[in-house]
Formats: structure tokens, C-alpha cells, sequence
């Protein structure tokens, strides 16, 4: 669910780049988690490419203002994306 403190401020739903994910590592995912928490932005869904595996890639989605954004890729080597759109003829 969204927040509507975010939503009023004008959040959009954003994802982790595929190149600039974290790694299924405690301190890539702390690190990421700690940043968008304390930015105040929301998480969506976490999905972890292969789970089995240490340092498998880790896609989140977040519901985040461009400000908030902007503060996790300048604390973090995270990059942020527009989710993919699906266009049907």
C-alpha cells in the first residue's frame, strides 16, 4: 500500500538497476535497507535473483519522491529506474 504522506508529496514507483542492484550479502543489503529507511522513502517487494546463492543480484522496488532518489544514489552506488512499461497493440 501505498503512502499517502509520500503519494501527496508526489512519490513515484522506482526499481533498483539491473547493473546497480545489491548482492544477497548482509552488508550490501544493510547497506541499502539503512539509506532508504532513513531517507524515508517506502519498499515495495525484494526479489532475489537465486536465493541459494551469496552475491546473487537482488531487484527491490521503492516508493520514493525524486528528492528521496536522488539522496540514495548519492549515499549509495544504487542506481534507481522507472519501473518497465507494458505497451499492448
Amino acid at each position: 500500500m501505498e503512502s499517502p504522506t509520500l503519494k501527496a508529496a508526489g512519490a513515484t514507483w522506482w526499481h533498483t538497476d539491473d547493473y546497480a542492484s545489491p548482492n544477497l550479502t548482509k552488508a550490501s543489503m544493510g547497506e541499502f535497507f539503512h539509506v532508504v529507511l532513513s531517507t524515508g522513502a517506502q519498499i515495495g517487494e525484494v526479489w532475489p535473483f537465486n536465493y541459494r546463492y551469496a552475491r546473487s543480484m537482488v531487484l527491490v522496488s521503492l516508493f520514493a519522491t525524486e528528492a528521496q532518489k536522488a539522496e540514495i544514489e548519492s549515499k549509495t552506488r544504487y542506481r534507481l529506474r522507472k519501473p518497465p512499461k507494458v505497451h499492448l497493440a
